[in-house]
């Protein structure tokens, strides 16, 4: 199965449900089912590139404003959702405009820079159990065993 790695916290926005748009350097052909792994990296890492404001929005989506030492929360280096990829679109001046002005929090939790692809991922799923793997640039195959198929837009249980 196709897999994206993802620097945390955006993994986690993305198989919540909180974010939409993958924004990426590259394009890609590939549409379907995709697995959303979450990077090795420390979350403190991508947290450290996040404007303020982007990151107060985040804390707030996941209802832990107050909670604010909960980085271990964060799965690192492990498959922990999945989703559809719909569609792979190149971000023109309009696409940005609209994202900025229409869907203010997927705009911070983004690079909508012009000339860059913005990945659409839509009934994400949410993995109880996180499964541990090494993660890979670009896009690449997961050619392990889940120990069940998504039920897509469902947390698993």
């Amino acid at each position: 199965m196709k897999a994206i790695t993802v620097w945390q916290p955006w993994a986690q926005l993305l198989a919540e449900g909180k974010k939409h748009d993958e924004t990426r350097s590259w394009a890609t052909k590939y549409r379907g089912p995709i697995l959303i792994h979450a990077a090795a990296k420390d979350p403190l890492f991508g947290i450290c590139r996040m404007t303020d404001e982007a990151w107060e929005k985040a804390l707030l989506s996941f209802g832990l404003y107050e909670e604010f030492n909960r980085f271990k929360r964060f799965p690192t280096g492990a498959i922990i959702g999945a989703a559809i990829l719909t569609d792979c679109k190149l971000i023109d001046q309009a696409y940005h405009d609209f994202t900025r002005n229409l869907c203010p929090e997927e705009f911070l939790y983004g690079d909508f820079t012009v000339g860059r692809y913005a990945w659409r991922l839509e009934q994400p799923v949410l993995f109880k159990n996180p499964i541990p793997t090494a993660g890979k640039q670009r896009l690449w195959e997961y050619n392990g065993e889940l120990e069940e198929v998504p039920q897509y837009g469902k947390e698993e249980k």
